[in-house]
């Protein structure tokens, strides 16, 4: 029940951000009544998320397939997910809550994906305007020729509004939970606290229990920077 989980949020002041569906769903989709069907169906998440309070929704912007590669589909490609970004944007602002574009991964030998380097997502933000933000998956930017602290700068942090945390091997997108894997947490965590960045952290992971190692890690890891300033 919506109604019910906004209480129970409101009761212990618990902020909510929402993840729009991607599963099976292309915004950047050559067809376009399968466009259509994907800007709708996410489009019904971002109303569901206005009915929960949620400040922020993060989006995918799209994917192709690697057997339509080439310069000019991959113009297309990105014309036709910033036209469903635009659309879906609309949707957000008339309910007073950010888009948030997620950084994806090039781990997949499969898929382009559209936004997964910080160039082509500050130009859709240029294009779309101030109610677009980012969310940061660190472990998609593992995958980049970054690592997550540049990957961090170059979006700029004050475009980051929020940021998806879990653990990989760097050769395949895992969701592990931190400390299981080889992303190096500890550099990323001293820029954050450093630099004083206050863009919230969230663990994206395969299972709770995942999430639980994760807080653990992170809590230690925390600790251990923090003393070492001293």
């Amino acid at each position: 029940d919506i109604q019910w989980a906004r209480e129970q949020m409101e009761e212990r002041g618990i902020g909510c951000s929402v993840h729009l569906p991607f599963y099976d769903l292309d915004l950047s989709a050559f067809r376009h009544d399968l466009r259509m069907a994907a800007v709708h169906s996410v489009i019904k998440s971002v109303e569901v998320a206005a009915e929960l309070g949620a400040g922020t929704v993060t989006v995918h912007g799209g994917s192709m397939k690697r057997n339509y590669y080439s310069a000019e589909w991959e113009e297309t490609a990105e014309e036709l997910s910033l036209d469903s970004l635009a659309r879906i944007n609309r949707e957000c602002k008339e309910r007073g809550m950010k888009l948030l574009i997620e950084n994806l991964n090039l781990f997949s030998d499969r898929v382009h994906r559209v936004h997964a380097l910080p160039a082509k997502l500050l130009e859709t933000k240029a294009k779309l305007g101030d109610n677009i933000g980012f969310t940061l998956d660190i472990a998609h930017a593992v995958s980049t020729p970054l690592n997550p602290v540049e990957y961090a700068l170059a979006l700029g942090p004050e475009n980051i509004k929020l940021a998806h945390l879990n653990d990989d091997n760097l050769k395949a997108d895992q969701h592990l939970g931190l400390g299981l894997g080889r992303i190096d947490y500890r550099s990323f965590m001293k820029a954050y606290l450093g630099e004083k960045w206050d863009f919230p952290l969230l663990f994206e992971t395969k299972t709770v229990e995942y999430a639980l190692t994760s807080k653990a890690y992170l809590e230690k890891l925390i600790k251990e920077i923090e003393i070492k300033k001293i």
